[in-house]
């Protein structure tokens, strides 16, 4: 029979023995894998085997043991790894990680034995998957700007906006849940906001302006659209005078100061200085309050949105 013949589920017992090695070779050990709970004990024990080959990055220790806290951890079916000499290869930030958490805890994790001592040159190469990756594989439909507009909406949650130009700061299941929860109207915003993709061409980021819109439209949902409208394509909002219409004399439709802003130093500003212009002019524009100039120094504190920010941990913006 073919290996091509072959029915049923992918499994080991579906490979034929002949094809199956037991060992690497330059070992007399067999390879073993198993899916283990390690604890901090072991974690600290099996990192004194480490080759201490790769700079540990502090940052992604710290996002790991907050996912193990927070009970978001999945075995992955990258393997903490150890040669047949014995030395740790691979795993030393989810090592570090389960460290981090508290006497009689574990964390199920996928571990081998018995691989070649050089493994560790080609470990943490591989490409992981993006939180559009795995809106993608879920269905979802302009995937790279929903998964966008998603992590900008965990940050907002968490209080974190001002993270926005790091990455990998949240988690792909946490990007799934967001687009899940309120698919319907993040499908509406993303259309919206690409249905002219040149209205935004040196104005703003369209997963920027998708994230305001999305945030602002259920506390103001009239200065919402104005906003919207009037930024992109210079019409449906009300005509006024800011100067007269609010009696304070240089008072500028906040608007106009945006655009303003973004038409002369667009390629200079930072994506995070961005968001913090289009936040304070938003503010401002749903508020109706005057303003005389619009700006935001990197030194400054990230402003806060003037929208409703989501209160629970189910309330995810639907």
């Amino acid at each position: 029979m073919k290996y091509s013949d072959t029915k049923g589920p992918i499994s080991l017992s579906s490979v034929p023995q002949n094809a199956i090695g037991h060992a690497v070779p330059g070992s007399k050990k067999d390879i073993e894998c198993a899916v283990v709970e390690v604890t901090p004990e072991m974690a600290k024990e099996w990192l004194k085997k480490n080759r201490s080959n790769r700079k540990v990055r502090e940052d992604r220790v710290d996002r790991y043991a907050e996912q193990m806290k927070d009970g978001e951890w999945m075995v992955s079916p990258d393997a903490i790894a150890f040669s047949h000499t014995g030395k740790l290869i691979n795993g030393q930030h989810r090592l570090k990680a389960i460290m981090q958490l508290e006497e009689g805890s574990s964390v199920q994790c996928l571990v081998a034995f018995g691989l070649d001592p050089a493994a560790f040159k080609i470990a943490d190469v591989g490409v992981k998957r993006t939180g559009a990756d795995v809106l993608r594989i879920e269905g979802f439909k302009s995937a790279e700007e929903m998964a966008a507009v998603c992590r900008l909406l965990a940050l907002w949650k968490q209080g974190r906006l001002e993270e926005l130009h790091r990455y990998e700061n949240v988690s792909n299941s946490v990007i799934v849940d967001i687009a899940t929860a309120c698919r319907k109207r993040l499908v509406e915003t993303i259309e919206k906001t690409g249905s002219d993709k040149g209205a935004l061409a040196g104005k703003m980021p369209r997963s920027l302006m998708a994230f305001a819109y999305f945030a602002y439209k259920p506390t103001f949902p009239v200065r919402a659209d104005y906003f919207f409208d009037g930024f992109l394509y210079d019409k449906n909002f009300p005509a006024v005078d800011w100067e007269e219409e609010y009696g304070e004399k240089g008072a500028k439709n906040p608007i106009s100061l945006l655009k303003d802003k973004m038409r002369k130093g667009y390629d200079n500003l930072s994506r995070k200085a961005k968001l913090a212009l289009l936040v304070k002019a938003m503010n401002r524009y749903c508020l109706e309050r005057p303003m005389k100039q619009l700006r935001w120094r990197s030194n400054e504190s990230f402003p806060e949105l003037a929208a409703r920010k989501p209160a629970g941990e189910q309330d995810l913006f639907s």
